[in-house]
């Protein structure tokens, strides 16, 4: 067998790299995972502009193609699954939509990978979504073989303490169902040596938004990271800005990430969001760091802040692309068909790119004086982008485009009344998506024998 090495460091630790090995998977070409976080993949041919070089012969964890069931019901909510759509698709791992109506008709059958985003605390699907049947059917998946990641409302569904969880981490939050009594910003977070951590620095930063506060290890459970410092209080979204002192008292050095193992199934926790990455990081600064800091360096050194966040590049989204590796590889894990479930659309989705312009619109910067010169600049760089965004997207991520364009114009009205950070940030989200799922369907075009 021929085999190329496509290394992190060799492609800028560039996103690119996950996406090739995610899509060469889909393709049914093998692929293994290094101790160094670079992958070997059975030769082919490859996205333009990427890196590989020639490799000897197979070594490390042969990888598994994962197939994704995204929870986005009416419990989660767009635009909390839309981070994580932005997630998986950068990470060339498929996904379905799936509700709980979904799930109780049998629609985990097609999965082995169960996502579950954060937003609100998801308590259980049965009665969130009025779908009987809904959290048997998740408990059914993880006893036979599916895998599950769960962020923040997700890691809460996967703990323990309230009825209608699943309990598959036996670990209790400090506040269950009182959750709001922690905060928001953006933390950062001390890895423990393990799979999660393959390939990464020590310390990762991300956003936090109230995720659960787990009070020590659990017995089927480790701990793949803990909370080492408060980087940034935020307000963007709910106001409710985790302070330092909180932050000291409840958090630091408490398990962030819990990596749980056992009768109740596997998944990983993430009480913060690798999957909002720095898309989120950015918005939260610009409506807190920027505010502060403009009137003491000036607008040039803080447009540059705002241009040089990388949020299709997201330095925690590998940790979520570890996660599905490791997770995936386990003994007992479910195979499934990799492509996408075929779903016929009544009709054309709708074109996303007329709601995203009228969010754009509505951005007015002399409604926030303080920081009117950066709320124009960062709404200048996404107009040009839209005005290139592309659509319709096609292939194995028509679909996923389609939940998407449905979901964004559904979106727009709730942002009547919104503050420009909160339109900046949801038109850069769609964006993004957008953008992102037409470079995994070019990748997989790319991809395809000649």
């Amino acid at each position: 067998m021929t085999l190329a090495r496509i290394g992190w460091r060799e492609n800028g630790d560039g996103l690119d790299v996950a996406l090739a090995v995610g899509r060469a998977l889909a393709h049914g070409r093998a692929a293994w995972w290094l101790d160094d976080g670079d992958y070997l993949v059975e030769a082919g041919p490859l996205p333009p502009g990427l890196h590989a070089a020639p490799a000897a012969a197979p070594a490390g964890v042969a990888l598994v193609a994962p197939r994704a069931a995204l929870f986005c019901g009416p419990a989660t909510g767009y635009p909390y699954w839309g981070y994580y759509a932005l997630c998986l698709a950068r990470l060339g791992i498929g996904f379905d939509c799936v509700d709980g109506r979904a799930m109780a008709a049998g629609a985990l059958d097609r999965a082995n990978l169960l996502v579950i985003p954060g937003g609100f605390a998801t308590w259980n699907f049965d009665r969130a979504e009025d779908a009987p049947g809904a959290d048997a059917e998740v408990r059914r998946f993880l006893s036979s073989g599916g895998r599950a990641i769960g962020s923040c409302g997700g890691a809460y569904y996967l703990s323990a303490g309230r009825p209608g969880w699943t309990g598959t981490a036996a670990a209790q939050p400090l506040y269950t169902h009182e959750y709001l009594q922690s905060g928001v910003g953006v933390v950062s977070l001390s890895l423990a040596p393990g799979a999660l951590a393959r390939g990464l620095p020590p310390g990762i930063d991300m956003p936090y938004y109230h995720g659960p506060i787990w009070t020590g290890p659990a017995s089927n459970a480790a701990v793949a990271a803990t909370f080492a410092d408060l980087v940034l209080p935020g307000r963007l979204g709910i106001d409710n800005p985790l302070d330092h002192q909180r932050f000291a008292r409840d958090m630091k050095g408490r398990p962030a990430i819990l990596d749980a193992s056992g009768e109740r199934g596997e998944a990983v926790l993430f009480s913060p969001h690798p999957e909002m990455g720095d898309l989120l990081r950015k918005y939260i600064a610009l409506d807190g760091y920027a505010r502060r800091y403009l009137p003491v360096r000036g607008l040039p050194v803080l447009r540059d802040t705002m241009r040089f966040y990388a949020p299709a590049d997201s330095p925690s989204f590998r940790l979520v692309a570890n996660a599905a590796h490791d997770l995936m590889t386990r003994p007992g894990t479910r195979r499934v068909d990799p492509a996408p479930a075929r779903a016929q659309a009544a009709a054309p989705p709708p074109d996303p790119r007329g709601a995203l312009g009228a969010m754009l619109a509505r951005v007015e910067p002399g409604s926030d004086p303080d920081i009117a010169p950066l709320l124009d600049f960062v709404a200048g760089g996404l107009r040009e982008r839209l005005a290139r965004a592309p659509w319709p997207i096609g292939g194995a991520w028509a679909q996923a485009a389609a939940e998407v364009a449905q979901a964004v114009v559904a979106r727009l009205p709730a942002l009547e009344a919104a503050p420009a950070a909160q339109l900046l940030l949801e038109a850069e989200l769609g964006l993004a998506l957008l953008e992102t799922l037409a470079r995994a369907a070019d990748t997989d075009r790319s991809m395809e024998s000649p």
